[in-house]
């Protein structure tokens, strides 16, 4: 209802005439300086607001209507503020536009100018863009009033913040020039800030002659090294303000001004403009590396700190990509950081920076990693996968660096198992990260057991959410009882403990699955509706077709051939949950099929198993189009065209376990058990069967044999008359084609180049063979 009534309002307001946008706009001009009419005009400048978000087209506003919100934009009257961001936000919508329309002292140029104005105004030069040399004329100004000293803290800032910006979405514009007079200033900032605190500004004595006190490090001692932003002070000057912004913006700043260049040579030549202000920088880190050690007097100071080492690793993170040279002096200090931060486990996202650092500037010391991707992924991951922000950051390193760790390190085929909790745990929030993550945590050695933990992966959701539930209880104890009768009475249990153990591990290559699983899958029954595991469940499907599509595109024959039995006994061992059942069954379905068409020869190298699984009726049981797939490749793929050990031996073996198969399968259906609709499965073992008599031509007779004793079987059995006339059919189409073998042998084994367009120009055809076949047989 809701919805409905917001697209109504849009539509209507889409419809707006150009008359009533006058109306409104004449409106606003006549109420916006009027004191008494300010809720009126603000409901006139949301309606406008709001026919802008709505039209399809640019609606015309009048010259004078524009003029005057820019006024209002660069005036920000204090008064007046709510009107100023709403028409900010209008001007935002019509952006960019001719110099005409905006007004005269829209730009900075105009005499009358003020710096005050301009700064109110920088969102916009970013929107407008350079159109009319927008950027040509305030950029001068904006570095001018950056660095003169002589504006407002709020000027300054300002104008930081633009040519940060700037750098962010117009990373060409500034000149050499510009970057040497902001990275002066920013030096100058960073280094130059007072130590003392500036006075109470709310009282006056007159008679105190008491030096200003000095600001104070984190635990409380007076400083006598520069100003930082850990130093602490009841109230802060201009210049100390100036410090803090700076910081939080030095990243950006280095960054964006750093990457914008493209070639070597403007690069070096960046490198040389960011001299000064690199070495500050380091300085300055420094110098917050030695404030982070110290222990806070107040507690809530640690999460500073704590922000202040994530944003310093950065920061020294990109001045080592500038400047390479660098590297080993910054190198020794973070490696400080990172033992120091390794005995302390509840800063253990702090240490996700530092392994990036690690993993940029490793080599250049000859410095291997391993131990701290041990500790992380190992240890810290363990125990912190609950947690949602280590959990994106990790994914976010992960995706960052996903070539690098995949190609150069071993730790996602080794800690596959503890970085898959952290979307087992958060199926809904990550499944789009770990589309991208999977197939980097497949390695020969471990695609099949990433198969079956992804198959398990709901198993996996319970047995964290069981862990996590007896930790808050306390209930640790391991008891006898032989039969649980939950989830949470079975982790309790030492004979089914070991289970959920195997589900947490942190670890790859403990084996596959484990024994009992179809017993522990019951006892989890009593989770299965539980929101966590239900997400986690549909997610399932989606992954198996990557890991498949995967496996399809680098696995090797060897590798799919010992697949095949893990496929043939995992249809069967399923957690139970509405609908997870058939949509995992159906991906397996579809590409069993995709598997044994590439790689034919597997046949063959597992008929033993293939064989064992198609002799049993009861392998049919709610895995049907897994079965019915099976059938059609064996008869399809079980060639000398496909695989030149395929001899008639063979072709027998496979014969007699079909015969074997269709006559109880026929019986069945005569006698009314109930195996569910198995009409499909006849059907396709009908095909099958004369598919490999007609590749072998001794078994013709047996073949038309079986078609006969089934069709009849049918005609007196218990199926649906649609359904009998069509297997009764279908039987009789095979017999009759049987019975010309040469022609059998065309039809149902059509040679590979039907699949190219020879074969419906060359008289040998099959359309041609089917028409002689047509006119013999009439």
């Amino acid at each position: 209802m809701a919805l409905s009534m917001i697209d109504s309002l849009f539509s209507q307001a889409s419809k707006t005439s150009q008359e009533e946008i006058d109306t409104i706009c004449q409106g606003v001009l006549e109420n916006l300086y009027a004191p008494e009419k300010s809720a009126e005009c603000m409901n006139q400048l949301r309606q406008l607001y709001f026919i802008l978000q709505a039209s399809h087209t640019e609606p015309c506003l009048p010259r004078n209507m524009i003029s005057t919100l820019v006024n209002m934009v660069s005036s920000m009257d204090h008064d007046k503020t709510k009107e100023c961001l709403l028409c900010e936000q209008i001007l935002a919508e019509l952006l960019p536009r001719d110099q005409g329309d905006l007004g005269s002292d829209f730009y900075p140029s105009s005499g009358y100018q003020s710096a005050e104005s301009s700064a109110n105004c920088f969102s916009l030069y970013l929107m407008q863009g350079n159109r009319n040399i927008c950027f040509t004329s305030i950029i001068p100004q904006a570095v001018r009033w950056m660095s003169s000293g002589k504006e407002d803290l709020s000027v300054q800032r300002q104008a930081f913040s633009f040519l940060v910006s700037l750098q962010v979405l117009h990373n060409r514009m500034a000149t050499e020039e510009t970057l040497k007079s902001v990275n002066s200033t920013v030096s100058d900032w960073l280094m130059n800030a007072s130590l003392y605190q500036l006075p109470n500004p709310y009282t006056i004595n007159p008679f105190r002659k008491d030096q200003t006190p000095f600001v104070n490090e984190v635990d409380g001692t007076p400083s006598r090294n520069f100003f930082t932003v850990l130093n602490v002070g009841q109230y802060y000057t201009n210049d100390q303000f100036l410090n803090i912004y700076s910081f939080s913006m030095l990243y950006k700043w280095l960054y964006h001004s750093y990457t914008s260049s493209e070639d070597s040579q403007e690069a070096s030549r960046s490198v040389h403009v960011f001299n000064g202000l690199v070495d500050k920088s380091i300085d300055y880190c420094f110098r917050i590396l030695d404030q982070c050690e110290r222990k806070p007097k107040i507690p809530s100071d640690i999460d500073l700190q704590n922000c202040c080492l994530l944003e310093i690793v950065k920061v020294l993170d990109i001045i080592c990509k500038m400047e390479p040279g660098r590297v080993p002096r910054v190198f020794q200090e973070i490696r400080r950081l990172y033992n120091r931060l390794a005995q302390e486990p509840d800063k253990a996202r702090l240490l996700i920076p530092i392994l990036q650092f690690f993993l940029n500037h490793g080599k250049s010391v000859e410095h291997d990693p391993q131990e701290a991707y041990t500790l992380f992924f190992h240890k810290l991951l363990t125990q912190w996968y609950l947690d949602p922000f280590f959990s994106f950051d990790t994914v976010t390193f992960i995706k960052d660096n996903l070539e690098t760790l995949c190609h150069n390190t071993s730790i996602l085929s080794t800690y596959f198992p503890n970085i898959l909790k952290i979307l087992a745990w958060n199926p809904r929030s990550y499944l789009a990260d770990f589309e991208d993550i999977l197939p980097a945590l497949m390695s020969p050695t471990t695609a099949t057991e990433v198969f079956h933990m992804l198959l398990d992966l709901p198993c996996v959701t319970i047995a964290l959410e069981v862990t996590e539930r007896c930790k808050k209880s306390e209930a640790q104890t391991l008891s006898t009882e032989m039969e649980p009768t939950s989830s949470l009475s079975a982790f309790q249990s030492a004979l089914y403990r070991p289970m959920f153990n195997f589900f947490t591990r942190v670890e790859g290559g403990h084996g596959d699955t484990i024994n009992r699983l179809s017993s522990f899958l019951k006892i989890l029954a009593d989770m299965s509706q539980h929101p966590r595991v239900v997400v986690c469940s549909q997610i399932v499907p989606v992954l198996l077709r990557i890991w498949f599509d995967v496996i399809l595109d680098e696995a090797s024959s060897e590798f799919v051939s010992q697949l095949i039995p893990v496929l043939l006994e995992r249809t069967a061992l399923l957690y139970n949950i509405p609908g997870y059942q058939e949509d995992v069954k159906k991906v397996l379905s579809e590409n069993l099929l995709h598997l044994l068409k590439k790689h034919p020869e597997t046949l063959l190298d597992q008929a033993s198993e293939i064989k064992d699984f198609l002799i049993s009726p009861r392998n049919i049981s709610g895995r049907k189009e897994f079965f019915a797939n099976l059938v059609w490749c064996v008869g399809e793929l079980c060639s000398v065209r496909h695989d030149k050990r395929c001899n008639a031996e063979t072709i027998t073996r496979f014969f007699d376990t079909l015969e074997v198969l269709t006559y109880e399968l026929s019986g069945m259906t005569i006698s009314g058990e109930e195996l569910g609709d198995t009409s499909k499965i006849i059907c396709m073992l009908m095909s099958s069967i004369s598919k490999l008599a007609s590749k072998c031509q001794d078994l013709i007779p047996r073949s038309i044999l079986l078609l006969t004793k089934v069709a009849k079987q049918q005609q007196a059995g218990f199926l649906d008359t649609e359904v009998k006339d069509a297997l009764v059919g279908r039987a009789q189409e095979l017999i009759n084609l049987l019975k010309l073998p040469n022609f059998a042998k065309v039809v149902l084994n059509p040679d590979d180049e039907i699949e190219t367009g020879r074969w419906h120009r060359d008289n040998t055809s099959l359309p041609i063979t089917l028409r002689g076949i047509q006119q013999i047989l009439s």
